[in-house]
């Protein structure tokens, strides 16, 4: 396809990066949304997640929030 101008190695890099930049947020709102946080932490990483998609995903899966547990 170099005919045609397509380069399919570089077109593999782009549709990858715009899955991972679609993809992983929309998992990590979708993980977040099962966890029982408390309201304020909750909102905190949705804004996060939303604020900065692809750095907030990747703090929000390196940090791995649990639930608070209430003594």
């Amino acid at each position: 396809m170099e005919v045609i101008g397509i380069n399919f190695g570089f077109l593999f890099v782009q549709l990858l990066s715009i899955a991972l930049l679609i993809g992983l947020p929309i998992v990590s709102l979708i993980d977040l949304s099962k966890k029982k946080l408390s309201g304020a932490a909750l909102a905190l990483w949705a804004l996060l997640i939303c604020a900065v998609p692809l750095l907030g995903a990747l703090a929000y899966w390196i940090v791995k929030p649990t639930p608070e547990i209430k003594n």
